[in-house]
């Protein structure tokens, strides 16, 4: 006896999807399954399993920031007026 067994990607159109097919026979199965192939084209429409996402790059820890010096601030000078050049 023989099946008809799937994989993503090819020329041929089933059900909204191109795909590879092709019969082999029953005791070959199990091999192909393992080699990427499906039994059923609609395990390619929604896959038991989706394939895991890279796990992303841990971030670096950031430099610790210095710890502000304690400046001491008072009032402001005022401004130095020169009663010379002030015309008025």
């Amino acid at each position: 006896m023989s099946q008809m067994i799937y994989k993503a990607g090819g020329t041929e159109k089933v059900w909204g999807i191109y795909l590879t097919y092709k019969i082999v026979e029953y005791d070959e199965v199990e091999e192909h399954l393992e080699n990427g192939w499906v039994d059923h084209p609609d395990k390619l429409l929604n896959p038991a399993e989706p394939e895991p996402e890279p796990e992303p790059e841990p971030e670096p820890e950031p430099e610790p920031e210095p710890e502000p010096e304690n400046i001491k601030r008072g009032r402001k000078p005022k401004a130095v007026i020169d009663e010379h050049t002030n015309e008025g």
